[in-house]
């Protein structure tokens, strides 16, 4: 369970962690199924449990969403996820440069 050691000291201790995480080799290639699959997947299946399992209330009534549409849900939310911070990778190494920073 290193991955939830390591979120649970980035949230308690995050400047010796950072300067821990700063001395590790690391590439984007390993960086996706060892951190990001793991963290991306926490979002979705909260979603797929919320919606499809406790359901949205209000008034009195409480509607679930259907299971395979929860299940299809989920699975769009994680790719999506891991699309969207492979942009948000990409910008922030495009704009490196301007803060004094360097490209990968």
């Amino acid at each position: 369970m290193a991955i939830v050691d390591r979120v649970k000291s980035l949230l308690l201790s995050p400047q010796p962690t950072w300067a821990a995480i700063a001395a590790e080799p690391a590439t984007a290639a390993g960086l996706y199924p060892g951190y990001l699959a793991w963290l991306a997947a926490i979002p979705a299946l909260c979603g797929f449990i919320g919606m499809t399992l406790i359901g949205m209330g209000g008034l009195g009534a409480t509607v679930r969403m259907p299971f395979l549409v929860g299940l299809a849900n989920m699975v769009v939310s994680y790719v999506l996820s891991l699309a969207g911070i492979y942009v948000l990778s990409l910008i922030v190494n495009a704009l490196a440069p301007r803060f004094g920073g360097t490209s990968a």
